[in-house]
């Protein structure tokens, strides 16, 4: 990718695809009844198609009738596991443990899954889970290899305190909980917006579930669920992603059709930095201040309804070009902020540290986890070459830097935007930006 920048972003206008972190949830959630799903506004993106693929591989049928349209069925499940090749290419291969426990009476994964690298992300959670759910669970080192099984009488309800608001392995735990014998109490659960369109779609499958106060989730297993028809929620990370974009550029962006409820707190920190938004019935437009900087501000990255830890990263740009010195406090994953030695290449001035740089709760304070940064604005970017870090998040981050920065940007290993971001590109054109995406082998 090629980006030529030093220029606003001002006038475009963006669709925001359906959400890749809720769709891919729902395509594994199918799995739970052998009636047809009808999956509407899914995202082209290549997440979505990995599990696709997981879901064929373990002989369920998958029917795109449309780009955004996935018809989907499991009636004739023929494996019940899943293989070390999928598994290696995206971590929500565990989410499958559960369905497929209830569907096989037993499963198997491997423990090296893939996906972003953004600090340690281990299985524990979800394997403590089912296994007070009845499971048994043996673990093959040489292999790294998870084997769960279940008894005549399946799975059954249990009472889980979650260490830790884990989002995936609330999502694991809620699905397993729906067929599960008995009730099923999570406390400290997750309770992001992708999770309750999960739970909306497993209502309309037929689950009994009740989201109560203090992050808990009760469930009552059912015997059966059946099939239904969704439409999925707009990405809300592709939203801030754009935004951020003509922000930094001193620029605006209309997002078409976004609502407010996803973005509410992303809202609260760029009207504090003086840009200007406004929400009517054609979506979310959002820009910066006429004539002035941005003014720096003080983000603390928490579980929802706090301040998402996929925002930070094109957010840290944003602090860059702000006036005045920002302070970020990442709460959620304690190795998430290496990107931002790319960003002091291109003449950023961000200092980072183990000290936990907030009032928010933060599990890592005193554990020397570099965490914290210190960012003075507003600096000049200067254009570089880089290959894109496996952590997406943070590759949206140096697309932004490129949009900012004077010159030209070369970024290689732009196959992991792929994965979560559908036509950006073209998306990003359309918001005034020069950038080119090259075939591989090929030279500018």
């Amino acid at each position: 990718m090629i980006i030529s920048g030093g220029k606003k972003l001002s006038g475009g206008r963006v669709s925001i695809a359906g959400s890749s972190n809720q769709v891919t949830k729902c395509i594994i959630a199918s799995l739970l009844t052998s009636e047809p799903v009808l999956i509407k506004g899914a995202p082209a993106v290549n997440e979505r198609y990995i599990v696709e693929e997981l879901y064929q591989s373990l002989g369920g049928e998958v029917e795109n009738l449309d780009e955004q349209t996935i018809k989907l069925c499991s009636g004739h499940l023929k494996h019940s596991s899943v293989s070390e090749e999928i598994c290696r290419k995206n971590r929500i291969s565990i989410l499958a443990a559960g369905p497929l426990l209830h569907r096989f009476g037993e499963t198997r994964f491997f423990a090296k899954l893939g996906g972003d690298k953004i600090g340690k992300r281990p299985v524990n959670f979800h394997i403590d889970g089912l296994e007070k759910m009845g499971a048994q669970v043996e673990f093959d080192e040489e292999r790294a290899e998870y084997r769960l099984s279940v008894g005549k009488e399946g799975l059954h309800g249990a009472h889980l305190i979650l260490p830790f608001p884990s989002v995936m392995t609330t999502e694991n735990l809620i699905m397993t909980a729906t067929l599960a014998r008995g009730r099923t109490v999570i406390e400290n659960a997750a309770i992001e917006p992708e999770i309750t369109e999960l739970v909306k779609m497993l209502q309309k499958m037929g689950a009994d579930i009740m989201v109560n106060s203090h992050r808990c989730y009760v469930i009552e297993g059912v015997q059966k669920l059946r099939g239904c028809e969704l439409r999925v929620m707009p990405d809300r990370n592709q939203a801030v992603s754009f935004a951020v974009a003509a922000l930094a550029t001193g620029g605006d962006v209309l997002l078409e059709k976004m609502p407010h409820e996803p973005v509410y707190s992303f809202i609260n920190f760029i009207q504090r930095m003086g840009a200007d938004f406004r929400i009517n019935s054609d979506g979310l437009w959002v820009s910066a201040p006429n004539g002035r900087p941005l003014e720096a501000t003080h983000i603390e990255v928490e579980v929802h309804p706090g301040f998402m830890t996929d925002w930070q990263q094109p957010f840290m740009v944003l602090f860059t070009q702000s006036r005045g010195v920002s302070v970020l406090h990442e709460t959620v994953f304690e190795d998430r902020l290496g990107y931002t030695n790319y960003l002091n290449e291109m003449g950023a001035k961000i200092q980072l540290s183990t000290k936990c740089l907030g009032e928010a709760s933060c599990r890592f304070r005193n554990r020397n986890y570099v965490h914290s940064a210190i960012v003075q604005g507003e600096t000049p970017l200067v254009a570089g070459k880089f290959a894109l870090p496996t952590d997406i998040r943070a590759g949206m981050c140096l697309v932004v830097a490129g949009l900012v920065a004077e010159g030209k940007t070369h970024l290689s290993n732009i196959e992991e935007l792929h994965r979560k971001y559908d036509n950006l590109v073209p998306k990003l054109r359309a918001m005034g930006a020069e950038i080119e995406e090259l075939e591989k082998g090929s030279r500018s």
